[in-house]
């Protein structure tokens, strides 16, 4: 009339115990309040999985009474009734515990997930993964990692993230639903709904956001953010830098401090950079616009206007000195 899983722990409290007779027949559930000191020795266990004939149980359930120690309707009473009625119980025992981890609360469901984290981890490690600290790296379970890679603590990989072999995730790294091809690094970053490319690099923190695809040895570097942009290989972004809705060729330098604007406060515009052009550092370029194929554009520019292929463009107020005129300020030395 029904069969029940149990499970085995050296741990049993808080659980109900299954009792059997001699014949190793189960008898009845015993819940932990409920049960005698002989009875809270066995390490057999409730999970609370049941197979019932519907028919049976509901007749059974008509049966139960609020008569225990918590005042209250059991549902496992219904197997002692069952077999009171010289009825057939079956059991199913299984083989690891962690299976039957129930969760009814906040600490319960980190039990769960960490065994859940280790089993990941575990194949993983076993298909030629290298952890630093598998207890401190989040892995979910869709997620599709190559031979050699090596992963520090502290990284997260979330959905249908891939990542390819001999790629190096660093400490505090997070991606989600993203590729990265082989032999990237990936410093401390975060890497969102995107596409990395074989031998790329990535921070320290930087932020890949949604959208992006980095091709073949492209170097973001630290505090760069790119977002809804496709940068072509061998392009550099060293260091603080906004690459947004941008189409970038090969061979391209950002110098420091770079800005794309793509946005005038209601729609978004995009920014075309063709292949080995350079731009210099503090330069602010103002979409939509167009920069040809090995432009220069000089450092501390506003770009607003296209720049021809093999042009040179300055967009920035020309330097004024002014002698002796710091002679007159209040904070020079000869004023003190």
């Amino acid at each position: 009339m029904a069969t029940i899983l149990t499970a085995e722990t050296d741990n049993p409290f808080g659980y109900g115990r299954i009792v059997r007779n001699d014949n190793a027949e189960v008898l009845r559930i015993v819940e932990q309040k409920d049960a005698t000191d002989f009875e809270k020795q066995i390490k057999e266990i409730n999970t609370g999985t049941y197979v019932f004939d519907n028919e049976r149980l509901f007749e059974a359930l008509k049966n139960i009474n609020t008569n225990n120690a918590q005042g209250e309707y059991y549902i496992t009473d219904v197997i002692g009734i069952f077999r009171e009625a010289g009825e057939k119980v079956g059991a199913y025992t299984l083989k690891d515990f962690d299976e039957s981890l129930g969760v009814n609360d906040r600490v319960a469901l980190a039990t769960a997930e960490s065994v859940m984290r280790r089993r990941i981890n575990h194949k993983h490690m076993v298909n030629g993964v290298s952890f630093v600290n598998p207890e401190a790296t989040y892995i979910d379970i869709d997620v599709e990692i190559a031979p050699e890679v090596q992963i520090e603590a502290n990284v997260t990989l979330k959905g249908q993230t891939k990542i390819g072999a001999e790629t190096v995730l660093t400490n505090g790294t997070y991606i989600v639903d993203s590729t990265i091809g082989a032999g990237a690094v990936i410093t401390n970053s975060m890497i969102e709904e995107s596409s990395v490319a074989d031998g790329v690099t990535v921070g320290p923190y930087a932020h890949i956001r949604p959208g992006s695809s980095l091709g073949a040895q492209v170097h973001i570097g630290n505090f760069v953010e790119v977002k809804g942009s496709s940068i072509g290989e061998n392009t550099k972004a060293g260091h603080l830098t906004y690459i947004g809705n941008c189409e970038v060729g090969s061979h391209v330098n950002f110098g420091a401090g770079t800005i794309t604007v793509n946005y005038d406060g209601k729609n978004k515009y995009k920014t075309v950079i063709g292949n080995n052009v350079f731009v210099g550092s503090n330069s602010t370029i103002i979409a939509p616009v167009e920069l040809g194929d090995n432009s220069l554009v000089g450092a501390g520019s506003t770009i607003t206007k296209d720049v021809p292929a093999d042009a040179i463009a300055i967009g920035r107020g020309r330097q004024v000195n002014k002698d002796e005129y710091a002679t007159r300020l209040p904070h020079h030395p000869k004023n003190q």
